[in-house]
């Protein structure tokens, strides 16, 4: 009740929470789905392989990536810090910088600047794959400006997702 009290307070934060919350539930089940078949699929004593990435489409160090590891347990999950990416005069992308303080409110940390931000996920028994996909989705979203009508991209060589596994998104 005192969350709702304080967004009805504050210009426009009602319907940015409901567009980071609708962004979410756009993709989750698509990050969802790709997470259960890698965890089914196995073989969970190794991490090889064994990860998604979710990359706003076209955009250069615009992703998050998790793999698993500790038997399934656990995934390391990393965001990019624009650490590896390049001008075409060869120096760092600087432009990534804001989005550190979106990472850090996720709980992502930074060892150097010449590295991406990481992040430790237990998954619970069963796992949850949900928290991993809000994880992910609300980086994108805080981060890097994903929003509901935005394209994402899925990569990962061990997920099989049946065509119809989840709503096509609205765009």
């Amino acid at each position: 009740m005192m969350l709702a009290v304080v967004l009805a307070a504050i210009p426009g934060a009602a319907a940015a929470d409901r567009g980071r919350a609708g962004f979410i539930e756009t993709h989750r089940c698509a990050v969802v789905e790709r997470l259960r078949s890698i965890h089914l699929r196995g073989p969970r004593s190794t991490s090889r392989d064994r990860f998604l990435v979710v990359s706003v489409a076209r955009a250069e160090q615009s992703y998050v990536q998790c793999i698993f590891f500790d038997e399934d347990t656990k995934m390391q999950c990393e965001a990019s810090s624009g650490a590896y990416g390049r001008t075409p005069e060869g120096s760092h992308l600087t432009w990534l910088a804001p989005s550190r303080s979106a990472l850090h409110r996720l709980g992502f940390a930074q060892a150097d600047p010449d590295t991406n931000y990481e992040r430790e996920i237990a998954l619970g028994t069963p796992p949850d794959f949900r928290v991993v996909a809000g994880l992910m989705l609300g980086a994108l979203h805080d981060a890097y400006g994903a929003r509901v009508g935005t394209r994402l991209e899925f990569t990962s060589p061990q997920a099989v997702v049946q065509h119809d596994a989840c709503p096509e998104p609205v765009s």
